[in-house]
């Protein structure tokens, strides 16, 4: 299974989501309640426990993509 990555485009920056395996229905579910003013924001727990929280108002402003992530290869 290819790991997914959500691309946010803004004026403000790009943002990039990784999607843990197994959790891309429910990402899309989110981003779908929030394009729909049925949720505030996305929020989203870093592996160190830092908090990114994406407002709904920022969702809708910007290209959004869900990409397969890139393959890092260590030699």
């Amino acid at each position: 299974m290819n790991k997914k990555i959500v691309s946010i485009t803004h004026t403000t920056g790009k943002y990039t989501l990784d999607v843990k395996d197994g959790q891309l229905k429910e990402i899309q579910e989110q981003l779908d309640r929030c394009l729909n003013n049925e949720q505030a924001a996305i929020v989203v727990k870093g592996e160190k426990g830092e908090q990114f929280i994406y407002p709904s108002d920022l969702l809708k402003n910007s290209f959004i993509a869900i990409l397969d992530k890139p393959e890092t290869h260590t030699f």
